[in-house]
């Protein structure tokens, strides 16, 4: 196969986001559109990524290589501002906003492309208002015009065959055309559809994977179908979900056979969770929650940054965080690990078997011992030795016949009577 390189086309405004974040690094299942991106196009095993960003935006460390585009003049001028850093024989073109694209979805676009100068990605959409449509040349795969949304006719508006933004071009072939390009059009830009009639058209089987995100509801139905994707995967790898709808796992999440998944939960980037776990439901393990097998974290209990091993169970209502709790451990009701003083994390070591009393409060740095005990209520502060119980809160003490100073009143009796003169009230209506 030819050698390709990859131009990213990001160096759009994203007005449409109606917010001030490049739009290429808004997430997706918790990871930056543009990370997406590269990962869909490293499938193809390119030469390099060439990312073409404004000159406000900094993308370096995503691509191979970043170039500028001085004015937003199209995106056949953003192609030509990527030339100079081109080299190989085939360019593959797509857009920076594209979170659902497969490397197999590409590969075929290259290998359907083979013995033409350019290549168009393309699907069939029952609603493609905002695309681009492709008019092909009578019933052969090869494009005879590409028409913007905004010059299209009535007619042409009619077309569901819609272009993806994503091309292949032999380098030589652009190179040559790309000056012929003109801005005759409604937005007055250099389009690089211009270029791409008689370009072979390589039609996607799922509409979903060519999908942009230009505004944040388009953003928010991509994120659904990622993470629709992600629990499908999983799902067929042996994981328990009540409710996938209800269920929300980040990209760069392993979870283990036989592990069941409640509603509710979240399960961030950067997790490893262990086989046999039951996880939810209303739990929220954030990034970097590590488990071992078979391991308990039930309703309201949030993790991060928190490495906990085999057969141990934080049933609720609970925060881990920058915690490493050993084997056979229980974590009871109320409990806080305490890690942050106002200015640096604190990690709390917590041994195999030990038992964490409901309602403690664990005050980073500190180290509870294998079979040590913290009693229900303590805030701990120091470390606890092994087989030894932490007590750090007040003892309790009675006061006999409180009651009878207190300012109270037969409540029951008192309501009564304020329904009954309720009741009694004339009708004012």
């Amino acid at each position: 196969m030819s050698e390709i390189d990859v131009v990213i086309l990001a160096a759009g405004k994203g007005s449409r986001m109606k917010d001030n974040f490049p739009k290429p690094l808004h997430e997706v299942a918790g990871l930056p559109i543009l990370e997406w991106v590269c990962r869909a196009v490293r499938k193809i095993e390119p030469h390099k990524i060439i990312a073409v960003q404004s000159a406000s935006e900094d993308f370096a460390s995503y691509v191979d290589e970043t170039v500028v585009q001085a004015q937003q003049l199209g995106s056949a001028d953003a192609l030509q501002a990527a030339f100079s850093k081109v080299d190989a024989e085939k360019i593959l073109v797509i857009n920076g906003d594209m979170p659902l694209v497969t490397g197999d979805v590409l590969a075929d676009l290259v290998a359907k492309g083979e013995g033409f100068d350019a290549a168009v990605l393309t699907t069939i959409l029952k609603h493609p208002f905002g695309y681009g449509r492709i008019i092909p040349v009578g019933q052969r795969n090869v494009v005879e015009q590409i028409v913007e949304e905004k010059d299209a006719t009535d007619d042409q508006r009619q077309i569901q065959l819609i272009n993806s933004g994503i091309y292949l071009f032999r380098t030589e072939y652009i190179k040559r055309t790309i000056s012929q390009v003109t801005a005759n059009n409604a937005q007055k830009e250099f389009y690089l559809t211009d270029a791409l009639p008689g370009a072979r058209i390589v039609q996607a089987d799922d509409w979903r994977d060519l999908l942009g995100v230009n505004d944040q509801k388009q953003l928010a139905d991509a994120n659904q179908l990622a993470r629709k994707r992600i629990n499908e995967q999983l799902m067929a790898n042996g994981v328990s979900m009540i409710d996938p709808q209800s269920t929300y796992i980040d990209a760069n999440v392993v979870v283990g056979a036989g592990t069941v998944i409640k509603p509710g939960t979240v399960i961030e980037r950067d997790s490893v969770i262990g086989a046999d776990n039951e996880i939810g439901p209303y739990a929220h393990l954030r990034e970097k929650t590590v488990t071992g097998t078979d391991v308990h974290i039930g309703n309201f209990v949030e993790t991060k940054n928190a490495e906990i091993g085999a057969h141990t169970h934080i049933g609720h209502l609970t925060y881990v965080g920058d915690a490493r709790i050993g084997e056979s451990v229980n974590i009871g009701a109320g409990t806080i690990f305490v890690n942050y003083d106002g200015k640096n994390k604190h990690i709390t070591k917590v041994g195999d078997h030990a038992f964490i009393g409901s309602n403690t409060k664990l005050i980073a740095p500190v180290d509870i011992a294998r079979e040590a005990i913290t009693a229900a209520g303590s805030t701990i502060t120091a470390d606890v030795a092994e087989h030894a119980m932490g007590i750090a809160r007040q003892r309790q003490t009675n006061k006999p016949e409180f009651w009878d100073r207190l300012p109270h009143e037969d409540f029951a009796q008192a309501y009564r009577e304020k329904k009954r003169q309720e009741n009694q009230a004339p009708d004012e209506s």
